[in-house]
């Protein structure tokens, strides 16, 4: 709930910021991820597809106008799970 006498577009703002800022937390773990796996160290993606899920919801109960910015983190975080993918798969 935001505070009393925020405006409207207030809140818009701070709730894309929120879902930006999961997004941009969802990358660093890839990376780490893909790090591990490239140097052939174990890794565990237990929770992962869930994560994803619950970035998808927040993005798509994001304000109508963060659409494209939103779009276009959620493209970059895919293309960081298909190279997590490429790193994970045997040789």
């Amino acid at each position: 709930m935001e505070p009393p006498g925020t405006t409207p577009a207030a809140a818009e703002t701070r709730q894309t910021a929120v879902v930006v800022a999961a997004i941009e937390a969802m990358q660093g773990t890839l990376a780490v991820a893909a790090a591990l796996a490239g140097a052939g160290r174990r890794v565990d993606l237990s929770g992962l597809e869930e994560e994803v899920g619950r970035l998808c919801a927040a993005a798509l109960a994001a304000p109508r106008a963060a659409a494209p910015a939103l779009r276009l983190r959620l493209e970059a975080l895919l293309s960081d799970l298909d190279r997590l993918r490429a790193a994970l798969a045997p040789p």
